[in-house]
């Protein structure tokens, strides 16, 4: 059986499935016994079923350089992401660019994909406006750079006060870690970089971001069509 057989058959389960849930005991009993037929068939359990519901979307990173480490903004940004809509994220570093996949439910992956280019964007934008408008001519450019840095972690902290973490039950869960542990059997923890400054300034610098990031708010309102597509998704750039 090809893959695209093997597609087919699984649609097919899906079906039988859901007519064994039938209210007519005689259609309901016909499908489940049919079901369990295919499923002994094809080899598969009610997990990889449920599996066939997630996908990877891969995106460009848009804030790391290949050969430089992450820095920590960037990692809570993503841990943001997944935590607003349930999804993880694995870094993929490429030649010519750093990507970040995101994996879960189909629509919930499409969703964070789309969520993180947005933001991303958007924070990519506030740090070169709060360097240069911000600071321009009162440090070194180093250190304009790290507090910059600074100025994005507070950013985040201020966005993460205005969304509520998904929270997946216990089978969700169980099923994102085996669907990213059979996409990615073996990841590794990247590299990330601090600012390692203390001070008023990075008081000010941290303020500052987080009095930005409360004006942003992220909204998880997503609808999907029959084909798995996002259909509607809100982003607000500030409050309403």
């Amino acid at each position: 059986m090809n893959e695209d057989q093997k597609n087919k058959a699984m649609e097919r389960l899906k079906k039988l499935l859901a007519l064994s849930r039938s209210s007519n005991e005689h259609e309901a009993a016909a499908a489940l016994s049919k079901a369990q037929e295919l499923m002994r068939e094809l080899s598969v359990s009610e997990d990889d079923l449920e599996l066939t519901d997630y996908a990877a979307i891969e995106v460009d990173s848009f804030l790391v350089r290949p050969g430089h480490s992450i820095p920590v903004y960037v990692s809570l940004l993503r841990r943001l992401v997944s935590r607003a809509f349930g999804c993880d994220a694995i870094w993929d570093e490429q030649p010519a660019k750093y990507k970040l996949t995101w994996l879960g439910q189909r629509s919930k992956a499409e969703i964070s994909a789309y969520s993180w280019t947005v933001l991303a964007r958007l924070i990519k934008a506030k740090r070169a406006h709060y360097k240069f408008a911000a600071m321009l001519g009162t440090h070194t450019p180093g250190k304009r750079e790290a507090l910059a840095d600074i100025y994005c972690e507070g950013w985040v902290s201020g966005v993460s006060q205005n969304i509520l973490p998904a929270g997946l039950s216990d089978k969700e869960q169980r099923l994102l870690d085996l669907f990213v542990k059979q996409k990615f059997p073996h990841t590794t923890d990247a590299k990330r970089r601090g600012a390692s400054l203390t001070g008023q300034d990075v008081n000010a610098a941290y303020s500052a971001g987080q009095k930005d990031g409360r004006k942003t708010h992220l909204h998880a309102g997503v609808q999907s069509t029959k084909r798995g597509q996002v259909g509607q998704t809100q982003y607000l750039g500030a409050p309403a």
